[in-house]
């Protein structure tokens, strides 16, 4: 796709709003300010969409606000639904096992969908083929970003040399390093794990030994988490997360000598596991201290990071991405109060604090507890829970991120 460009004059537009970032985050903005006649130009700065394993995991409430631009359809016809999940101890097993179908009466869609976040970007780039006022251009790095009163200019390196770009807006979705943060008057406060997050993709099927598709497993010395999703050839993979030394090299962590002992560890067989695939991340906790700096917003992990136990992270930059979008575009096109833009940073922002990261931190404390006598009031509370029809709604209410979609929007 190619655009004309005006760097010498300002009162040009190349779009109404850029997005740095062509993740499910930027994606989904753009696909939700296209639907609304808003021009968007996203700025990717990699070459393709990238298939490495990452997020796979989408809560009800997004499956709900996808079902609104007729997405989730699609999502469903590609993905795995997830009727429960199970709480694990590694050397006892089943804790408490959750029917998520007890939300039957709060959703549309009682369960979870398991679907790989490359997947979720296909699906709508596909869709934005449809609208001639989106473009989405690779290899395009954003690597400066100033504005005015009349709107945003963005420098970015394109395979063609340096060159300008000019918005009405631009939003930030370029994940925790994003650049259109670093140039926000914003702090990004938090902290960083001292472990890292190994992820371990095999096909060896866990199901014929009754694991869910889902289940978190704690232990004091190694907790892990296990899921299934699609795969690349849509047969399935299952990811095992294990939590490894910072310390350590990563040509040690991949060695595959200690990569089947560890996994081997977790569920012994005779045979050596095929891994097909081994990632390892740097986990944070942060938030960024606003989601606005005049014409410059921020949503997804650009604006919050989190560590990934319990599939949150990506749901809320979803969030974000509709909450924004639907502002944005009333602004640009109605004229409207950009005050609603500040409304965006509070509701966003506050449930960030208030929800995701005390609800992650939350999750993470609990698989990793060391105090025996912690941990089993800890599994008595989750068997009390899965056992009581009022408490186990109240307690998917939250870990299914419905609660915190209603309290964004009671925010005024």
């Amino acid at each position: 796709m190619s655009l004309a460009h005006s760097p010498s004059s300002p009162a040009a537009f190349d779009a109404d709003v850029l997005i740095a970032g062509a993740g499910p985050v930027g994606l989904t903005a753009a696909l939700n300010l296209a639907r609304r006649g808003i021009s968007v130009v996203v700025l990717e700065a990699g070459d393709r969409i990238f298939d490495d394993p990452r997020a796979g995991t989408i809560h009800p409430p997004t499956l709900e606000m996808f079902a609104t631009i007729g997405v989730t359809d699609a999502m469903l016809a590609r993905g795995y639904i997830v009727r429960n999940y199970q709480y694990r101890d590694r050397s006892t097993g089943v804790v408490a096992d959750f029917d998520i179908g007890a939300l039957a009466g709060e959703t549309a869609f009682p369960y979870r969908l398991m679907l790989e976040q490359h997947k979720i970007c296909y699906i709508l780039l596909d869709l934005l083929r449809n609208y001639l006022n989106a473009y989405v251009l690779m290899k395009y790095r954003v690597t400066h970003v100033t504005q005015d009163d009349g709107g945003v200019t963005a420098s970015v390196e394109t395979p063609a040399g340096q060159e300008t770009f000019r918005g009405r807006w631009m939003i930030g979705c370029d994940g925790g390093r994003s650049q259109v943060r670093k140039c926000m008057k914003v702090d990004f406060s938090g902290f960083t794990y001292e472990e890292r997050f190994l992820i371990l993709s095999t096909r060896y099927d866990f199901a014929q030994h009754g694991y869910a598709l889902t289940n978190y497993i704690a232990d004091p010395d190694e907790w892990c988490a296990l899921f299934k999703v699609p795969g690349y050839d849509e047969r399935g993979t299952w990811r095992v997360v294990f939590p490894v030394d910072s310390q350590a090299s990563v040509e040690d962590i991949f060695d595959e000598g200690e990569v089947q002992r560890r996994i081997q560890g977790f569920h012994r067989k005779p045979e050596s596991y095929d891994v097909t695939h081994r990632n390892l991340y740097d986990v944070h906790q942060r938030v960024a201290s606003s989601y606005r700096d005049g014409r410059l917003l921020i949503a997804g992990d650009a604006a919050h990071i989190n560590n990934p136990l319990g599939g949150m992270g990506m749901n809320f930059g979803f969030h974000d991405a509709f909450n924004l979008a639907e502002k944005l575009a009333v602004v640009t096109r109605d004229g409207a109060s950009e005050h609603l833009l500040d409304l965006y940073d509070r509701q966003r922002r506050t449930v960030a604090q208030e929800y995701l990261q005390r609800q992650t931190i939350e999750n993470k404390k609990n698989i990793e507890q060391k105090d025996p006598r912690e941990r089993e009031k800890f599994h008595d509370e989750l068997r009390a829970i899965a056992a009581d029809p009022d408490k186990l709604r109240a307690y998917l209410l939250r870990v299914a991120m419905i609660e915190g979609v209603r309290r964004s929007a009671a925010i005024r």
